[in-house]
């Protein structure tokens, strides 16, 4: 665990950590209220031993502090023989447990597993709670009035069969409103499947579709149903639909007319009850007069047609976005982050996001992890923004783009002790990338390659 020792006694900080150390604990000592409450506001521990009686910030002020900072902080207050009523009193203020002086090193060490206990069944609440979240209904963040009215339009959609076409660049929650139009429909007990057309090998799409026979070609081992057939009752979600193959079309085409597939390798009729659902960040009807899509199929996806905006375009869902993000994401950090500064907000509004919401969330989940203290300010956006071109810059020097990216690499290396899956995760890259990077810049030296 990461333990911080707050007492004005060298002699004691000294021997807890020498104690607390051989047990594979790390350790960090501030040698007063004051210090400890620096040392907190930049990082997250897991157990805080604290002295009631320091010179400069009176201990059940510094747990007061602690425990409006985070409810859920394990305390062990350390107490000499005169003090005994007031860490009685602190436990009722919430401290976990207390130690009174002088100790045994078995005495901390029991005293300190059952803190890592109860810090672990912490862990595992706040675990279980984001996997609740999780599995409930989907949810689309917004307070614009734009997104009101597409939520409308879903709502009523739902409730019919007709077949829905979603557009809008990247991003932009395409995703998320076909899964809400299933959940919201008579068919939200069947599956809901959704098929990535910009992933799929094409010479696989007609299986992945429509299911194959076994022998019916190379690696055909065994029968496999199709997404259609998976779908059956319930809906099937094309994403970026603007990417199947003309003969896929056809056959897509046929598909839909007739509700019913042919499995690859069987000429065998399969009835499917199928609502469709499809979405592209393209524009279809430019692509049916270019002769790259259908137009047949085309009018058949495009019964009800809804757009969703840009993210640029409703910044007044930048601020609630980003605050479900930093909640989804901030428990995880290694920082004690608890909202944005009102600089730091405004200046996310004002951001473009080309990306769009998705974008939005990389961001805030990179800014969880290395953000400098309890608050997410402007310093800290403008150091992870390549748009901050005087960021980490003297007297206004100008920062090349890859300057401003070593410097990133670097203080993820710093917050994060070199670890490189977790550096990955913040920078919103994967681990090759990332490895090539530190050798780009000569920083394989910086930290150690931890997994």
């Amino acid at each position: 665990m990461k333990i911080l020792v707050i007492d004005d006694d060298p002699a004691l900080r000294d021997a807890c950590r020498e104690i607390l150390r051989r047990q594979g604990h790390h350790v960090e000592l501030a040698e007063g209220g004051r210090g400890g409450l620096a040392l907190l506001g930049k990082f997250a521990f897991d157990v805080i031993m604290l002295d009631l009686r320091m010179p400069d910030i009176d201990g059940m002020t510094v747990l007061r502090r602690i425990i409006e900072q985070d409810p859920h902080a394990v305390v062990i207050i350390i107490s000499g023989h005169g003090s005994i009523e007031r860490a009685v009193e602190a436990m009722k203020l919430g401290a976990f447990d207390f130690v009174s002086k002088p100790f045994t090193p078995d005495r901390l060490r029991g005293a300190v597993e059952k803190a890592r206990e109860k810090r672990q069944l912490i862990l595992e609440n706040a675990y279980l709670k984001d996997e609740i979240k999780r599995r409930s209904p989907t949810r689309m963040i917004y307070r614009s009035a734009a997104i009101e009215k597409i939520m409308d339009l879903a709502r009523r959609v739902a409730m019919s069969d007709a077949t829905v076409l979603l557009t809008g660049q990247s991003g932009t929650g395409k995703g998320i409103l076909a899964r809400i139009i299933h959940e919201l429909s008579a068919r939200r007990s069947s599956p809901f499947v959704a098929v990535d057309c910009s992933t799929l090998v094409p010479t696989l799409f007609e299986s992945e579709l429509f299911g194959h026979v076994k022998g019916s070609f190379t690696g055909a081992d065994a029968d496999k149903m199709g997404k259609f057939e998976l779908s059956d009752g319930g809906t099937l979600f094309f994403d970026e639909v603007a990417n199947i193959s003309w003969e896929i079309q056809a056959k897509l085409l046929k598909a839909v007319e007739d509700r019913a597939v042919c499995r690859v390798g069987s000429n065998r009729l399969i009835s499917v009850d199928t609502r469709l659902v499809a979405a592209t960040n393209q524009n279809l009807a430019q692509a049916v007069q270019a002769g790259t899509f259908r137009q047949d199929l085309f009018y058949r996806l495009n019964v009800v047609h809804i757009e969703l905006p840009p993210l640029k375009d409703r910044p007044e869902d930048v601020p609630v976005l980003a605050e479900y993000f930093l909640d989804r994401y901030r428990y995880r950090s290694p920082s004690r982050v608890r909202g944005f500064a009102p600089q730091a907000m405004e200046a996310l509004a004002r951001q473009p996001w080309p990306g769009n919401v998705r974008e939005l969330e990389n961001a805030v989940q990179r800014l969880a992890v290395l953000a400098g203290g309890e608050l997410i300010t402007l310093a800290d956006i403008e150091a992870g923004s390549p748009a901050a071109v005087h960021s980490g810059a003297d007297d206004g020097e100008l920062l090349s783009l890859a300057e401003l990216e070593k410097r990133q690499i670097i203080r993820a290396m710093n917050r994060l002790a070199g670890h490189r899956g977790e550096m990955a995760k913040a920078l919103g890259i994967d681990r090759k990338t990332l490895r090539l990077k530190i050798r780009k810049y000569g920083l394989e030296d910086q930290g150690p390659d931890a997994d």
